[in-house]
């Protein structure tokens, strides 16, 4: 099932109230129930990052999940929906890669984000709103924006939006057995199979100096392991580490 909004202030706040609110009525929303948008006015990335989309050009979407997983196994989540996000970009673009923790990158230009929030009840995730922002059609960006592309900018090619969002909902359904913690240690062997700069030296912001290091492994806690110049390997969170380009 899926929701069109011409205009919204965020796909994820408008699910995250919207489920809220079906539940308060003690009604049951449907697993993967979608709610996309031509644009939104206030759209969101990870931590305080915004996300610029042009109206009607991009895939802007949020997704509603019942996963069934323990609030400590959230990252199980994180592992399937970008793995899952890469297998449907790879059908236009082979090249595509993880940029940990969220981003889907085509060599060194970001293609598509994701920002995933859980709504915990004990120690269960009660409900999962996973969304994401593909550039589709996108020809230009503001100066502002770091390293952006688009499936235009990559193909020359222009899509249907409506299409793509059908086809991405497709793989999410076919993939959806595989979201479970029985199935962790094959998604992270996927993830790290296609995660970028993985096993080569790049230059990284840590503690606050410019250092060459090598991403090695992601700890369970989805924590980035970096091998440091000194061979000693360190665990860093999102915001912990800087990619320097």
């Amino acid at each position: 099932m899926k929701h069109h909004l011409v205009e919204t202030n965020s796909t994820n706040t408008w699910l995250m109230s919207t489920v809220r609110e079906i539940r308060a009525n003690r009604e049951s929303v449907p697993d993967l129930y979608a709610v996309y948008a031509d644009f939104q006015s206030a759209g969101r990335g990870a931590d305080t990052n915004t996300w610029h989309s042009s109206r009607g050009l991009n895939l802007l979407t949020s997704i509603c999940f019942d996963t069934g997983l323990a609030a400590a196994d959230q990252f199980v989540f994180n592992l399937w929906f970008a793995t899952t996000t890469r297998r449907f970009l790879a059908k236009y673009m082979p090249e595509v890669r993880i940029k940990w923790p969220n981003d889907i990158y085509v060599r060194d230009r970001k293609l598509a984000g994701d920002l995933t929030e859980h709504s915990v009840s004990g120690n269960r995730l009660d409900f999962t709103v996973a969304g994401i922002g593909i550039n589709v059609n996108e020809e230009r960006f503001p100066k502002e924006i770091p390293h952006p592309t688009s499936l235009f900018l990559e193909t020359g090619q222009h899509f249907e939006v409506e299409t793509l969002l059908d086809e991405y909902l497709g793989i999410l359904r076919e993939h959806r057995p595989l979201l479970t913690r029985n199935h962790e240690s094959e998604l992270r062997n996927e993830y790290l199979s296609h995660l970028y700069r993985r096993n080569e030296p790049h230059l990284y912001l840590v503690h606050g100096e410019r250092i060459t290091a090598i991403i090695r492994n992601i700890d369970r806690f989805g924590r980035l392991v970096l091998e440091l110049p000194d061979g000693s390997r360190e665990a860093f969170g999102f915001k912990e580490v800087g990619y320097c380009f």
